[in-house]
């Protein structure tokens, strides 16, 4: 699945969220930033949303480290605190899931 960065309305990023940490509620990735993104660092006011769809994941807290100055090339990694068990669950139940796994 992809994920859509938005700032009011704009996508600034793709992601695909590929690691996750169910039992404190966060998602992280890599992120392949659009034309309209600029340097971001820290918590910033963005939303997050499944790639062609206009329903919001609600998150608590979406942050952003961009180190592509310091590397030389692009180096940009999100990360999600998202909204509630059941949100996470929704969409990050294959998070959830390799989780569990580990332990069975």
């Amino acid at each position: 699945m992809i994920y859509e960065i938005r700032i009011n309305d704009v996508v600034i990023g793709t992601t695909n969220l590929e690691g996750g940490d169910p039992p404190m509620g966060f998602v992280f990735g890599s992120v392949t930033p659009t034309e309209n993104y600029e340097f971001l660092s820290g918590v910033v006011k963005a939303e997050l949303y499944e790639q062609g769809r206009d329903t919001e994941i609600k998150c608590e807290s979406i942050s952003f480290e961009d180190l592509t100055k310091e590397m030389g090339e692009t180096c940009l990694e999100v990360t999600a605190l998202i909204d509630s068990y059941e949100e996470y669950d929704k969409y990050f139940k294959h998070h959830r899931e390799a989780y569990e796994k580990q332990f069975s």
